[in-house]
């Protein structure tokens, strides 16, 4: 048989296979080259102006805009650029999408592990995987801002900044707690917005109570400790909460000439400290009360004799603007509605096994909340049907639970 080798492509085929070959090249080459005309001289793609692509990237999450500083070098000069940090941060500080929770392990004190607060939301009944953090020693959490952690070493007695969204930490430094009796009573860390400086607060007790500011910034150093007037009143915890754009630490406490519940705060920029009034009528009622921050704004959630309710301050310092965001009754149908969230042998039979500490963590945009119990149990609690759920993250037992915001805010300053 014979085989003859084709001009065009360079196989070899028989006499037969060839002319038929030959007959379809040849057919092809005479159609007019309409395809490869039109995709010669089709017009680039369009390409999106600079505003638009930085209004997009405004909204994605952090770990993502690390990788897209790779795409080019405007791409990151932008991404790296103070100002887009900034708006970033305005941008998505009350979105799910960018919140997450942080607990230092139980049985590791040198790891740390988050969890993003959207996939316990989207799918409570699937544990959430988490990711775990090597710590250089073991730390405790001072307070959170921007997405700044302020932690202290516990063995060193020293305090430095972490970011662990961009896995950035600055130096640290020594608090001059050197004696071991000198212990912590009171804390907060923030941010104050018009000399644009962090600032710890911590009140310091052994023999005598004292209060020091530590102002963060590049000259820091031992001289940045100032001494401050201690509180005015008692507060109830240790921790202080910091609300964005009013430059203030707030603490629950009791006045000191009498029972009110108030709400003492420390302004940051004046290094003063103000009272904060609770809901008309509610300061002689509470019980159980805790102090959170949710959609950026102040919130307090206490019982009283009949439910467990939940206020939100719309704007700050303005007692008018309390708003009650939700009541949850103690008993239903003679069931009480806590026993399932606090249930634990210990308390089987105390009468007030409910009355343990609830303490809200986020909450999204159609109302439905997040609660840290007893025993760190989290508790998903959507107002609107009157369902509860109870999501699991995936690893290990979860204490001491802080909640933080993802951002590109560098601890260095």
């Amino acid at each position: 048989m014979i085989h003859i080798e084709c001009n065009f492509c360079g196989l070899r085929r028989t006499s037969q296979e060839h002319c038929l070959h030959r007959k379809m090249t040849e057919t092809t080459t005479k159609v007019p080259k309409i395809l490869s005309s039109a995709t010669d001289e089709s017009p680039p793609l369009p390409v999106l102006p600079d505003e638009l692509i930085q209004e997009i990237l405004l909204r994605v999450p952090v770990k993502f805009l690390l990788q897209f500083r790779c795409v080019s070098k405007s791409w990151k000069t932008l991404i790296s650029n103070p100002q887009f940090v900034k708006e970033h941060l305005d941008g998505t500080s009350s979105d799910l999408t960018h919140q997450r929770l942080l607990s230092p392990m139980v049985t590791d004190p040198f790891k740390m592990t988050s969890c993003c607060v959207e996939s316990l939301f989207q799918d409570p009944s699937t544990p959430a995987e988490s990711t775990c953090f090597m710590m250089s020693d073991e730390f405790s959490i001072l307070g959170t801002c921007h997405g700044l952690l302020c932690l202290f070493n516990i063995r060193l007695r020293s305090i430095q900044l972490w970011n662990p969204a961009i896995r950035i930490a600055s130096k640290s430094f020594l608090t001059r707690l050197s004696n071991p009796r000198e212990y912590v009573t009171h804390r907060g860390f923030g941010y104050d917005h018009v000399n644009h400086k962090y600032k710890l607060f911590l009140t310091l007790n052994d023999q005598k109570t004292v209060t020091k500011v530590y102002t963060f910034g590049a000259n820091s150093n031992s001289k940045s400790w100032k001494v401050i007037q201690n509180f005015p009143c008692c507060p109830t915890k240790s921790q202080g909460h910091f609300v964005t754009g009013t430059g203030t630490l707030n603490w629950f406490a009791k006045a000191k000439n009498d029972e009110r519940s108030v709400i003492v705060s420390f302004d940051l920029v004046t290094e003063s400290y103000g009272e904060v009034l609770l809901p008309a009528g509610e300061s002689d009622i509470v019980c159980i009360p805790e102090l959170v921050i949710l959609r950026n704004c102040l919130c307090v959630s206490f019982f009283d004799s009949k439910n467990w309710v939940l206020w939100q301050m719309k704007e700050y310092g303005v007692q008018d603007s309390w708003t009650k965001l939700m009541t949850v009754p103690h008993f239903v149908q003679g069931v009480c509605t806590w026993d399932k969230l606090t249930m634990s042998p210990h308390y089987e039979h105390d009468p007030l096994r409910w009355f343990h500490s609830i303490i809200p963590l986020c909450i999204s945009e159609d109302g439905v909340i997040l609660i840290k119990t007893a025993f760190s149990k989290l508790v998903l609690y959507d107002p609107n049907v009157g369902r509860w759920d109870f999501p699991v993250i995936r690893g290990h037992h979860w204490h001491n639970i802080q909640t933080y915001h993802e951002s590109l805010v560098s601890p260095l300053g």
